[in-house]
């Protein structure tokens, strides 16, 4: 703010009234002063256009790196979650599946930690943000973190599922003055099923370990949440945060409860197997956009957090702004022409 701006708040808070003493009038101010408030007016709402004009810019900034995240996370998930192993790549799609799913449950930590900062904002009051900006900002995160946990029931579902078979072969059959002798050897297929099977087991009951863990967590924070309300003492304005969010979390356990049911009775969806070779080329493909998309991904909380910095400059600008017009119209008022 520069130092014209700051002078004018100076003299308006010195020309505002005390608390218990009659309010007296404004001195008259000489044309060439009265012009220049007027004139700082119109400057000051050039500032503010301008800024308004460099927050638009920030947030499509985030929306393009929020578009291109998501296309890419959607297109890794979509592209993995339609193949399985063969007996030659024999666990290699499998481990590219859970290093996604490990991938992704560390962007839901992230939105997490950025979920709480908003909660604690909301529930003080001390932010240089609105209550509406926070809520709208909030709504974001949870939508994402929703997503996130979709994806990963997604490539959980499709690990696939055991299959009951032979576990010996014949692999050749020789004759020998009336005797046949047959060559077996453990089965190929049946020794990708039992590697399937131990993935599969173990993706599985880690997503549904995470939504049981969720549905709990969330529990506990409702049950913390109530016994804040009875609490004496306690805010209007935070009462009416904790029942906001109990009602959100109630909402969301819903749903946790709803995915956990379908997640559990589901059978996997269809995948086809792939050779050696194609598994090879997946796994260099998900490396390669995985770190393009970690880049992108912390790149949006750098611009989100330019966001936060350029919405506190303008609304205190705002602000600003409305204190000249509220002198200068009171002036007015005083010093009819």
């Amino acid at each position: 703010m520069n130092t014209r701006l700051v002078l004018f708040s100076l003299s308006a808070l010195a020309l505002a009234p005390l608390p218990g003493r009659a309010q007296e009038k404004t001195p008259a101010l000489s044309p060439e002063e009265l012009a220049s408030r007027r004139s700082s007016v119109v400057n000051l709402e050039k500032h503010i256009e301008q800024r308004e004009e460099r927050l638009g810019e920030i947030i499509a900034d985030i929306r393009g790196l929020d578009d291109r995240v998501e296309d890419g996370v959607d297109e890794i998930v979509t592209m993995m979650s339609q193949v399985k192993d063969s007996e030659t790549s024999k666990v290699r799609i499998a481990n590219i599946k859970v290093d996604v799913i490990v991938g992704l449950r560390r962007t839901i930590d992230y939105y997490n930690q950025h979920r709480d900062t908003l909660r604690e904002q909301l529930r003080t009051g001390k932010s240089a943000q609105s209550k509406e900006t926070l809520e709208k900002d909030l709504a974001i995160f949870d939508a994402r973190v929703d997503k996130r946990v979709k994806q990963i029931m997604e490539l959980a579902k499709s690990f696939p599922d055991p299959q009951e078979l032979e576990k010996y072969e014949t692999t050749s059959t020789s004759s020998w003055f009336g005797w046949t002798i047959e060559n077996e050897e453990i089965s190929g297929a049946w020794k990708q099923n039992r590697r399937d099977e131990r993935h599969t087991e173990s993706a599985r009951e880690g997503v549904r370990k995470g939504l049981l863990d969720s549905i709990d967590h969330l529990r506990q924070r409702n049950a913390y949440l109530a016994g804040k309300l009875k609490s004496p003492n306690v805010p209007e304005a935070e009462k009416a945060y904790y029942e906001t969010e109990i009602a959100r979390n109630n909402g969301i356990l819903e749903q946790r409860n709803t995915e956990l049911q379908e997640f559990s009775s589901g059978a996997a969806t269809e995948a086809a197997p792939v050779m050696q070779d194609q598994a090879h080329d997946l796994d260099l493909l998900v490396r390669s956009s995985r770190n393009d998309l970690r880049e992108d991904f912390f790149s949006i909380f750098r611009k989100y957090d330019e966001l936060n910095r350029a919405r506190a400059e303008l609304k205190q600008l705002q602000d600003n702004l409305a204190a000249r017009k509220a002198w200068l119209v009171n002036y007015d008022a005083e010093h009819p022409q």
